[in-house]
């Protein structure tokens, strides 16, 4: 069992099992959510699910180099991620949704090399030809002028997300993965503190199923996919 938990597979495909709900949830949350509402409680869902687990744990105090990477982590990941994922969202249908955001793993890939010398092997490079050649011809497909926006967005949250990713890489050098996905979101709800108001009135007039798909993305596929995905990339031995 412990072997098991100490393979970065395991959590990797833990992640994307989570993350294959979060298009097509997203989609419907978004038929009563405003986009900076949705993002906004779907990141103080997870930070308030992060710090109950923080108190279970040992932790080291937060120094105060660490907050501008923080702060980036929060933002690339979260704050910013969820406002432009979210937009894209409203634009486009899961499955596209699915396809662009996919390319994130090649995208981090592509940072780390220039970031970390790391090595791409040649079907990284073809996968990568692979992959924003399926963006050209979704965003040449026709569709609207709306539908290209959406593929715009997407592809710029994809880039978020990767940055997101390399970040981890520096973050996870002295801390746990908990801790700095906890962190993160922590950071990311504060920077999106002024959709409160909105949140509250969106919240108080959503229906019982509405609140439950918000309460699931905030626990499941943000706070406890996020973990895994951090603690997959730690144990991993390239972020690509």
């Amino acid at each position: 069992m412990r072997k098991l938990l100490s393979n970065s597979h395991v959590y990797a495909f833990t992640t994307v099992f989570l993350w294959s709900s979060a298009y097509v949830l997203t989609k419907v949350a978004l038929s009563h959510f405003s986009i900076a509402a949705l993002g906004f409680l779907r990141c103080l869902t997870a930070s308030a699910t992060l710090v109950l687990l923080l108190a279970y744990k040992n932790r080291a105090p937060v120094r105060l180099g660490d907050l501008p990477w923080l702060a980036a982590s929060g933002a690339a990941g979260f704050a910013v991620y969820l406002l432009v994922f979210n937009r894209g969202s409203s634009m486009l249908n899961p499955t596209t949704s699915c396809v662009i955001v996919s390319t994130a793993p090649i995208i981090t890939a592509l940072i780390a090399r220039l970031s970390f010398k790391e090595h791409l092997t040649a079907s990284a490079w073809i996968a990568s030809v692979a992959a924003f050649g399926g963006v050209v011809v979704l965003m040449s497909g026709g569709g609207g002028m709306m539908a290209g926006q959406g593929v715009l967005w997407m592809m710029l949250a994809a880039l978020l997300i990767s940055i997101y990713n390399v970040i981890q890489r520096k973050l996870t050098v002295d801390r746990s993965p908990l801790e700095v996905t906890a962190y993160s979101f922590l950071m990311a709800s504060v920077m999106l503190i002024w959709c409160l108001p909105a949140a509250f009135q969106e919240i108080t007039d959503a229906t019982v199923g509405q609140i439950g798909i918000v309460i699931y993305l905030g626990i499941f596929l943000s706070a406890l996919a996020y973990f895994a995905w951090t603690k997959a990339m730690c144990l991993a031995v390239n972020t690509g």
